[in-house]
């Protein structure tokens, strides 16, 4: 069985291929999710609100102003329109400020979450690591050492790609991923094992 949390069932190279794969897909997607949600979508919902309320608010005060200042004369259509988009300049800016807080009071959640979705995808890989390992008679503690920290890196990397990406610092965790990457190759080449004839039909 290509999928199992069960130690003792044999998995092959191609059956661990299909496993990363996977498994990298789906907690991506996690990621990519959790991400979106406290960057855009939490804070744009009350950022908007905040800014619309500014804008009215300014628009009404820079209307009472300007019916004083006229007199009681009626405000000319070029006025008024100058009015609104002084309003609308002031919404901006407030919807500006507002998203910035909220992102960064979302910021904690954000990160915890990509935690969560690192260790459920690190552990399931490692699961899959341990059998690929078992299968293929590559054991001792160099293996269990370099086929776990290998995985987990790799998981960690994917799952915090998105936070990476917007700090701008992806380049500079790449080359430490670079590396875990290499620690598991040799799990897709070494080894062929018993379950290798079985990977393709998932047994």
């Amino acid at each position: 069985m290509i999928f199992s949390l069960n130690l003792a069932k044999p998995l092959g190279r191609l059956g661990y291929l299909a496993n990363l794969v996977f498994f990298s897909v789906v907690f991506s997607a996690f990621a990519w999710g959790a991400h979106y949600l406290m960057t855009v979508k939490l804070p744009e919902s009350g950022a908007h609100h905040e800014g619309e309320v500014a804008a009215q608010t300014a628009y009404a005060t820079s209307l009472t102003k300007a019916k004083k200042a006229a007199a009681g004369k009626a405000l000319s259509a070029e006025e008024t329109a100058k009015l609104k988009a002084e309003a609308t300049e002031v919404g901006k800016k407030k919807t500006e400020e507002a998203h910035h807080h909220a992102s960064a009071t979302w910021a904690p959640f954000q990160i915890f979450l990509l935690i969560l979705v690192a260790i459920f995808f690190g552990g399931y890989a490692s699961v899959a690591t341990q059998r690929r390992m078992n299968d293929a008679g590559l054991h001792g503690a160099l293996w269990l050492s370099v086929g776990h920290v290998g995985i987990w890196g790799v998981a960690s990397f994917i799952s915090f790609l998105p936070y990476f990406i917007a700090a701008g610092t992806t380049l500079s965790w790449l080359t430490a991923t670079s590396v875990a990457g290499v620690m598991i190759l040799p799990l897709l080449f070494l080894g062929a094992g018993k379950d290798d004839s079985h990977d393709a039909h998932g047994h």
